[in-house]
C-alpha cells in the first residue's frame, strides 16, 4: 500500500515541476516580446534625439531596426531638416539605409562599416549671407572637436553603394535667391572609403560635368572638388574597369602564346 501511494505523489511532484517550467518558459517569451516591442519603438526616437543633439538638425524617421548582435542596422524614410538659422529648411532625403558594422570594431576609435547601401532621395544644399552652408555645419558638429593630425579617419566603409536622384542648390549669399535642381541619377559603388573625398571619383566627376553642376557643387565642397581625386582602387567602378583591363591582358598573352606554339 506504501508504495501505491508514493508513486501518485512523485507524479504529482513531476506534474507541478513541469507546469513550472512550463510557465517560467511562457513568462520569458512574453518579457521578451515586450522588450523586443519597446525596442523598435523607442529605437526611431533615440535615432533622431541623438541626431539632433549631436548636430542640431531636427529629423524624422519612417522605421529603424537594429540588431546588436550582428551589427546590422536599417533606416527608412529619413528626413533631415536644417536649424531655423537656414533660410530654407530642407536638407536631405532618404529612402532607405542598409549598413552592417562590424561589431569587432566597435571598441576603436573609428566607426568601421563592412558595408553601407544609401539610397537619397534628394539632397538640398544651401548657402546663406553668413557665407556659411548646410553641409559644412552638419559635417563639423557630426564630426565634434578636432582630432590630432595623427589621428585615423573617423570612419572606414569597405564597401558602399550611393545613389542619389536630386540635388538642389539654394545660394542665399545675395538677392534673389536662387534655386537650382538638378536630376543626378547617380547610382555608384566604391570601396576602403575614409573621407567624402573618395565620393568625387572621375566617373562622379563626368556626371556631374555632363549636368553643368561641377562648378555650382564646388561652393559646397571645395576641399574634396578641388583636390585631386582619390586613388583608382577606391572607388567600386575603377576598380572593376582596371580588373576587367587586367583580364583581358591575361587572356590576350594566352592567346599569343597559343599562336605561337602553333607555328611550324
Amino acid at each position: 500500500m506504501i508504495l501505491l501511494n508514493v508513486a501518485p505523489r512523485g507524479l504529482a511532484r513531476a506534474s507541478t515541476r513541469g507546469g513550472c517550467l512550463l510557465r517560467l518558459i511562457l513568462l520569458t517569451v512574453i518579457v521578451g516580446a515586450m522588450l523586443a516591442l519597446a525596442w523598435m519603438t523607442l529605437l526611431p526616437l533615440l535615432f533622431t534625439r541623438a541626431l539632433q543633439e549631436r548636430t542640431g538638425f531636427q529629423a524624422d524617421v519612417a522605421s529603424v531596426s537594429a540588431n546588436p548582435f550582428t551589427g546590422r542596422v536599417t533606416v527608412r524614410g529619413l528626413m533631415v531638416l536644417n536649424p531655423t538659422a537656414f533660410p530654407v529648411p530642407d536638407f536631405l532625403q532618404v529612402r532607405s539605409a542598409e549598413a552592417e558594422l562590424d561589431v569587432w570594431a566597435l571598441g576603436e576609435q573609428r566607426i568601421v562599416f563592412d558595408s553601407l547601401d544609401l539610397d537619397v532621395r534628394q539632397l538640398t544644399l544651401v548657402s546663406r549671407r553668413a557665407g556659411d552652408t548646410n553641409i559644412a555645419a552638419f559635417r563639423a558638429a557630426l564630426a565634434g572637436p578636432v582630432a590630432p593630425a595623427t589621428a585615423s579617419a573617423p570612419f572606414l566603409i569597405r564597401r558602399l553603394r550611393l545613389r542619389c536622384d536630386t540635388l538642389a542648390l539654394v545660394d542665399h549669399t545675395a538677392p534673389p535667391p536662387r534655386l537650382r535642381t538638378y536630376r543626378l541619377g547617380l547610382d555608384q559603388s566604391y570601396t576602403d572609403v575614409t573621407s567624402l573625398k573618395h565620393l568625387f571619383s572621375p566617373a562622379v566627376r563626368r556626371v556631374l560635368d555632363e549636368k553643368n553642376v561641377s562648378a555650382a557643387v564646388a561652393d559646397y565642397f571645395p576641399q574634396e572638388i578641388s583636390g585631386p581625386p582619390p586613388a583608382p582602387s577606391k572607388t567600386g567602378e575603377n576598380w572593376l574597369n582596371a580588373a576587367e583591363r587586367k583580364t583581358r591582358e591575361i587572356f590576350r598573352g594566352l592567346r599569343d602564346k597559343l599562336e605561337e606554339t602553333r607555328k611550324p
